[in-house]
């Protein structure tokens, strides 16, 4: 039950900054920034802090249930970016459709790896 309720302080969080990111980017027409935004630092935290510094510093898992599913969760969201996608495609934006899955596909994979590329770097630099 404890699990359940980590899970959803982290995610009233998680929600409410998806909500400031949608409600204070810059509008860029019909191109969903918020969402895009969004997903793509949703999936920089969840590999650098939830899968990399938290599990290194073998902080209490409930934390990182809490940062990872409820967080992260609750930041990212496929069913807004694939509404987001359909909304283009029907208001006739191919080009923009195409420009939005593709940014966020290869982007999510991107913001997993600089994730992990800083974790590591900053894990191997030599000590003083």
């Amino acid at each position: 039950m404890l699990d359940y309720l980590v899970i959803a302080f982290f995610a009233f969080f998680g929600g409410i900054a998806r909500y400031l990111l949608g409600a204070y980017l810059p509008s860029m027409g019909d191109f969903p920034i918020g969402t895009l935004a969004a997903n793509l630092i949703g999936c920089f935290i969840f590999s650098w802090l939830v899968k990399q510094v938290l599990d290194d510093l073998d902080v209490s898992g409930r934390l990182v249930l809490g940062l990872g599913v409820g967080f992260c969760g609750a930041l990212t969201t496929f069913s807004s970016f694939a509404l987001d996608v359909m909304k283009l495609f029907s208001a006739g934006e191919f080009f923009l459709a195409l420009i939005y899955l593709i940014v966020s596909i290869v982007g999510g994979f991107l913001m997993v790896i600089i994730g992990e590329k800083i974790y590591h770097k900053k894990a191997v630099t030599p000590d003083d």
